[in-house]
C-alpha cells in the first residue's frame, strides 16, 4: 500500500497546506468499522466540521448522531427517510435569505448528489496518515492557489477541461466533494456554502477539493513533478 505518511508530508510541504489531507471511509450496514478506534462521543456541528477537524489532525469514528447536520447525513446515506429532511425548501422555510423562494432552495437541495439512503452506519474521518488502507475519498481544505496546483496534478497527463459540478452553495462538503467523487470516480471542488462555512470555521480563502482515494498516489506523483513551476511561482511572489 502507499506510504500515506510520506504522501501527506510531501503534499503538505510542497503545497504549503494549512490543513492536512483528510480521508473518509463510509461503512455500510454490513461492514465492520475498525475495532481499534472508539466511536467519538462529542456531537459535532456537521460533516464539514469533521473534515476541517481531520485536517487539523483529529481522528473520528462517527455515527449519524454525532454529525449534527441532517442534510449532510441524508446526503451520505445515514438516513432511512431522507425525505423528512429534504423538504420543499429547507433553507427558505426558515427564512435564511439564501434563495428568493423555497422552490429555488429545493432546486439546490433535491438535485444534489446522494448516496443510497439508509445504507451508511458509520464514517471514519481522519488525516490520511491515520488510515491502514486508502480512504474512499481524500479531502483537501486548501486556498485557491493550492487547489489550482491540485487541479494541475489531476490533469497533468491528459490536459483539457475538468468538469466541476456544484450544488450552488447548498451541500458543499457532503455532496460536492464526498458523495460525487465517491459515486463518479472523479475529482471535484466546492466553494462551500453558508452552513458549511459557519460550521467548519474555515477562513474566507479556503475551499475544499475531494478526490477518489485511488487517485491519491497519482496526485502525489504529479505534485512532485510540478516542483519547477511551483517554485517558479513562489520565487516570483517573494519579489512582489
Amino acid at each position: 500500500m502507499a506510504d500515506l505518511k510520506t504522501i501527506s508530508y510531501d503534499l503538505t510541504q510542497n503545497l504549503g497546506l494549512k490543513y492536512l489531507p483528510a480521508g473518509v471511509i463510509l461503512y455500510r450496514n454490513h461492514e465492520q468499522p475498525p475495532v481499534d478506534i472508539p466511536f467519538t462521543e462529542t456531537k459535532l456541528k456537521s460533516f464539514c466540521q469533521a473534515l476541517a477537524l481531520a485536517g487539523q489532525g483529529k481522528t473520528m469514528l462517527l455515527k449519524k448522531e454525532q454529525l449534527g447536520c441532517t442534510l449532510g447525513t441524508s446526503v451520505l446515506g445515514f438516513e432511512e427517510e431522507a425525505e423528512d429532511y429534504l423538504d420543499s425548501g429547507a433553507f427558505e422555510k426558515y427564512e435564511v435569505g439564501l434563495f428568493a423562494s423555497e422552490e429555488a432552495s429545493a432546486e439546490s437541495i433535491l438535485k444534489s448528489t446522494y448516496l443510497p439512503k439508509g445504507q451508511t452506519k458509520a464514517a471514519l474521518i481522519a488525516p490520511i496518515t491515520s488510515f491502514q488502507e486508502l480512504p474512499q475519498v481524500v479531502i483537501f481544505s486548501a486556498n485557491s492557489e493550492q487547489v489550482m496546483w491540485l487541479l494541475y496534478a489531476v490533469n497533468y497527463e491528459k490536459g483539457g477541461a475538468i468538469n466541476l459540478p456544484q450544488t450552488g452553495g447548498a451541500l458543499g462538503g457532503c455532496s460536492d466533494v464526498t458523495a460525487w467523487p465517491l459515486l463518479e470516480g472523479k475529482p471535484n471542488v466546492t466553494f462551500l456554502g453558508l452552513g458549511c462555512r459557519l460550521k467548519s470555521a474555515l477562513d474566507a480563502c479556503h475551499l475544499m477539493m475531494g478526490i477518489p482515494g485511488n487517485m491519491l498516489e497519482m496526485v502525489h506523483t504529479h505534485i512532485l513533478n510540478l516542483a519547477k513551476p511551483i517554485t517558479m511561482l513562489k520565487e516570483a511572489q517573494s519579489k512582489m
